[in-house]
């Protein structure tokens, strides 16, 4: 029986979930802090952002790394993952300085590199086929647990609480919990053969790669930036802008526990990438032209956009390279590593030479291009 007609989860598929449910809470948390250590410690934007400039860092040094690592570590590779995602959120939480900081965020991007390389092709080692409804429900655990930290964070900030507690604990008690009772555990993916020297990637993969530093491009501009776009350009408060940027959040959750039967209906991938990004564009026309009220809706039609684009360009990357599947999932970590690397570094700079109203266009940009060579694909490729 297909993967597609029947998924059987098994506790290491929920076990995996779980894992990436850390890895999203933190993954957004990192973003619903930007603005209270801009305002902490006077930064600029273009300096705040550098702090996922350090999380895409560890992403891009398992990107070239990690599948040499984890053929070395074998079954201990996801719980040494884990253990650095946790430690990082806590190196961050206890720093005072920028030092401190930079450093706990490049700590989290090696922990969340790993998951992000060892989970997709564990689910796919685990379930076979190309690994989309897995992958896509690992996507959505992780979608639901992002949508609390803004929340949990933003309720400290109204509260006088400070973010920290609400940063770090929640997290590291579910990473502590995965660890101890080694549910943090995906089989590593051996390779086919002996690669060739000199072996390049197939240009379908290639391809696919390129679409998803579109997309993990387009979702992190969103995760960054949303908060404080809601407070400097829709003039809510600290505590209401960073609650309410997890609507962005919240749709990419809606969307992505949808994903099992969309991707069954949808038939070809290209066809539903383009969907995707035109209610993603949709979205961001409402958000950026409405006043806060409806910003907020629009904030949700972007998240219910994109919600797709990361898993189903993952399993057809990962796909594309069936022989490689270790190389291929660290090749893909760093494409995620290389977005999260620009995309909201640029976003933040352009912030600081016009407006950040200005600069949001970044991400509607990312997606137009993105829908662009999905349409191009369709035009030219045979069906299937």
């Amino acid at each position: 029986m297909t993967e597609t007609a029947a998924l059987r989860r098994t506790s290491s598929t929920f076990g995996l979930y779980a894992t990436f449910g850390c890895l999203g809470y933190l993954l957004t948390a990192l973003g619903a802090i930007l603005p209270e250590l801009r305002e902490e410690r006077g930064l600029p934007r273009a300096e705040v952002a550098l702090y996922p400039s350090a999380f895409a860092l560890g992403l891009v040094v398992i990107g070239f790394t990690g599948h040499r690592l984890a053929e070395r570590l074998g079954r201990l590779a996801l719980p040494a993952a884990l253990a650095a995602l946790a430690g990082g959120a806590g190196i961050i939480a206890a720093a005072g300085g920028r030092l401190g900081t930079g450093i706990g965020a490049l700590v989290l991007g090696l922990g969340g590199a790993g998951l992000v390389q060892l989970i997709p092709a564990g689910l796919r080692a685990l379930h076979g086929g190309d690994g989309a409804v897995p992958i896509g429900e690992a996507n959505a655990v992780a979608s639901t647990a992002s949508v609390l930290s803004p929340v949990l964070i933003g309720a400290a900030l109204a509260h006088g609480l400070g973010w920290r507690f609400a940063f770090a604990v929640p997290p590291l008690a579910l990473a502590a919990v995965l660890l101890l009772t080694r549910r943090a555990v995906a089989p590593v993916a051996a390779e086919d053969t002996v690669p060739a020297a000199g072996e390049r990637a197939p240009r379908p993969f290639v391809s696919r790669w390129l679409d998803l530093v579109l997309a993990v491009g387009v979702e992190f501009c969103m995760v960054f930036w949303a908060a404080d776009f809601l407070r400097s350009v829709k003039d809510l408060g600290s505590g209401a802008a960073t609650t309410f940027s997890a609507a962005f959040l919240l749709g990419m959750a809606v969307g992505r526990i949808m994903s099992g039967p969309v991707v069954r209906a949808a038939g070809r991938p290209d066809r539903l990438l383009a969907g995707a990004a035109l209610v993603g564009v949709a979205g961001f026309a409402i958000m950026w032209t409405a006043p806060a009220p409806f910003t907020v809706a629009g904030l949700l039609v972007v998240g219910l956009g994109v919600a797709l684009l990361y898993p189903v360009i993952l399993a057809q990357a990962l796909a594309a390279w069936p022989s490689r599947p270790g190389r291929a999932a660290a090749r893909c970590a760093l494409a995620s590593g290389v977005a999260i690397g620009i995309a909201p570094l640029a976003l933040g700079t352009l912030a600081d030479l016009t407006t950040l109203r200005a600069a949001v266009f970044v991400a509607p940009v990312l997606l137009l291009t993105l829908l662009a060579r999905c349409g191009w694909r369709l035009r030219t490729a045979p069906a299937s």
